[in-house]
């Protein structure tokens, strides 16, 4: 077996080989024709389907529902800022418009991140800010995209380790006057600490000759079946779409 494709075939265990085998830009391009087309749906009973379809394929794609769940969770919190206040807004009864508002709403949150969520797990990082290249998305976009995933594993790791060390000196949390202080001081270092990693990472990168432009490889030939997958993304959403309208103007 080559090197590096045992941690490959070990890092996308489960998934399908039809989902592995669809070239990048094509299903970039499916996902986001996709996405639009749910995003211009008006009711939530479509919403629902879109949401419904999306999940189904996540499944046969070999996406646990753990994954996904994960997934949601980092979007929460801003689907619960934006739904709770339209919800409860009208004060009660609660008013049905605005009921089917926010389920509109939160149907569109998660079916975009089903379909994210697909992207993400069944390509590498590599293949997707490839894919992106080859779409003529502006360089200085890739490379902030690219760096910032890469770096923001180890802004976590830093906030782990200031946590373990409060930890170690016995410190509780909690609001008060003095925590509020000793929460500033850690925010100040961790953000100078940032700045400084930053700056040593940029001259890092210029000393090796990096000009703002990332250095990607050939793109993979798109394939009929390829095409086949991203048309029928296409027409599924594009049904949907056209049967509520038919339905929404009766």
């Amino acid at each position: 077996m080559p090197f590096g494709q045992e941690e490959t075939l070990a890092e996308f265990e489960g998934i399908s080989q039809w989902a592995l085998g669809w070239e990048s830009r094509a299903k970039l391009m499916a996902a986001i024709i996709y996405i639009f087309g749910v995003i211009s749906l008006h009711t939530v009973s479509f919403a629902l389907i879109a949401y419904s379809v999306s999940i189904v394929v996540s499944f046969v794609m070999g996406i646990s529902l753990l994954t996904l769940l994960k997934r949601y969770l980092l979007i929460a919190p801003f689907i619960f800022l934006m739904t709770i206040p339209l919800v409860f807004g009208g004060g009660f009864p609660l008013d049905p418009d605005r009921v089917a508002f926010a389920l509109l709403i939160i149907l569109k949150a998660v079916t975009s991140m089903t379909i994210l969520t697909i992207i993400l797990e069944t390509q590498s990082v590599d293949q997707f800010m490839n894919s992106l290249a080859h779409l003529k998305v502006p360089p200085i976009m890739i490379s902030v995209l690219l760096l910032s995933y890469r770096y923001v594993f180890m802004f976590l790791d830093d906030i782990q380790k200031m946590q373990l060390a409060l930890k170690t000196r016995f410190f509780n949390g909690g609001v008060s006057i003095k925590n509020l202080k000793i929460y500033g001081q850690l925010t100040g270092a961790l953000l100078l600490k940032s700045l400084d990693r930053s700056e040593k990472v940029f001259q890092a990168m210029v000393s090796r000759g990096f000009n703002g432009n990332l250095c990607f490889g050939e793109a993979r030939q798109i394939t009929k079946s390829d095409l086949y997958k991203t048309g029928l993304s296409f027409f599924i959403i594009m049904v949907i779409v056209a049967v509520e309208l038919v339905f929404f103007r009766m």
